[in-house]
């Protein structure tokens, strides 16, 4: 199990903002190159550090990256929501590449980032590059319970005598194949973010608002962009029956699914996934 190092790149030194008409984005921008959007999952605590920045250092020796916080979540701005949550979602990271003047990105979105990915994709199709989907939403479980043992997991982290740091470990447990890479740091980082006031008021996963979530699986066959989507076959939370409904829907894709590996595939097969996204990537530069 690889992922326990964290980046040696700190979270302050690659820290940015960036104004939008949705309010500040938060972002990490580290390396240069090819521009990558990474777009994080929405669960309490969620934030684009804590899900990406142990990939940070390897990532950016190709890349130019962007580890962005969702609206709502980390450092980001607490806009209201108004129609479709991954539509918003998606507006806000056009407007960000804009005002950071990048014409074209691979984006990749994992879980709740994932169906921001397609609205990209499929709204904006000359500004993605390529549509790297890791345990995304925006899929249709064919065989698995709906929802599903980790989504009530989710669902159920505010409720009753509220959030406690048990609940985020039993949380975070859940969402790897193997916990023992969970580690004390990991924890005690999500389950502070958790508790934060406005994020438990304002952030969709928390007790203050209730959004719209479109069904993208409907318009998955819109998207233009290349597609690699990636699985972990124990995933709890998206079943890999997802992955293979988007393989029968989106035009040009390709699926990969690791063994032993739950929703957390970045973090959990941190060198293999590098790997497969660069020789993704690499096979679709005309160079």
């Amino acid at each position: 199990m690889s992922g326990s190092d964290p980046t040696t790149a700190t979270f302050e030194s690659t820290s940015r903002f960036v104004e939008t008409s949705v309010g500040r984005i938060h972002y990490h921008e580290a390396g240069s190159g090819p521009v990558l959007l990474c777009i994080h999952g929405g669960a309490p605590g969620a934030f684009g550090w804590g899900n990406f920045g142990y990939n940070l250092d390897d990532w950016s020796r190709s890349f130019r990256v962007l580890i962005v916080d969702l609206p709502g979540y980390g450092l980001s701005d607490r806009p209201e929501i108004s129609g479709g949550r991954y539509s918003f979602y998606a507006k806000s990271f056009l407007e960000m590449l804009t005002a950071l003047d990048v014409d074209k990105a691979h984006v990749l979105g994992m879980a709740t980032g994932g169906a921001a990915a397609i609205k990209m994709a499929i709204e904006a199709p000359d500004r993605v590059e390529s549509l790297i989907l890791v345990s995304s939403a925006g899929g249709l479980p064919m065989f698995t319970p709906s929802p599903s043992e980790g989504q009530k997991v989710i669902a159920s982290y505010y409720g009753g005598t509220g959030p406690t740091r048990e609940r985020m470990r039993d949380y975070l447990d859940m969402i790897v194949f193997d916990s023992s890479c969970i580690t004390e740091d990991i924890i005690d980082e999500r389950y502070d973010a958790s508790i934060q006031p406005e994020f438990m008021t304002n952030a969709p996963e928390g007790h203050g608002i209730r959004t719209v979530n479109e069904p993208v699986w409907k318009d998955l066959d819109q998207i233009k962009a290349r597609t690699l989507v990636v699985w972990g076959r124990d995933n709890r939370v998206q079943g890999y029956d997802n992955a293979l409904f988007m393989l029968t829907r989106i035009p040009d894709v390709q699926v990969h699914i690791f063994g032993r590996t739950g929703l957390w595939v970045p973090f959990e097969r941190k060198a293999e996934f590098s790997g497969v996204l660069r020789a993704f990537i690499d096979s679709g530069d005309p160079a």
